[in-house]
């Protein structure tokens, strides 16, 4: 069985370049991404802060106009 295995799956340990392999495979991956520039992180952020505002103020707003109407609807009824 060991005469299967070649010289590049064993370190001279005797154990195996398994973790070498991944660790090397994730650096040459990581060596590929495209950082964004500070501008483009800072337009970004803004935008992603702003959008979220506006969207938690409709909901509020939105959540508020149902509460209001649910309120005069229930007074209706009883």
């Amino acid at each position: 069985m060991d005469e299967n295995k070649t010289k590049k799956d064993k370190n001279p340990e005797g154990g195996n370049n398994v973790v070498r392999g991944v660790y090397q495979t994730y650096r040459a991956e990581f060596k590929k991404i495209v950082w964004p520039s500070r501008e483009t992180l800072i337009k970004h952020t803004v935008t992603v802060i702003a959008v979220s505002l506006i969207f938690g103020a409709y909901i509020a707003l939105t959540d508020g106009a149902f509460g209001v109407l649910f309120g005069w609807f229930v007074s209706l009824v009883s």
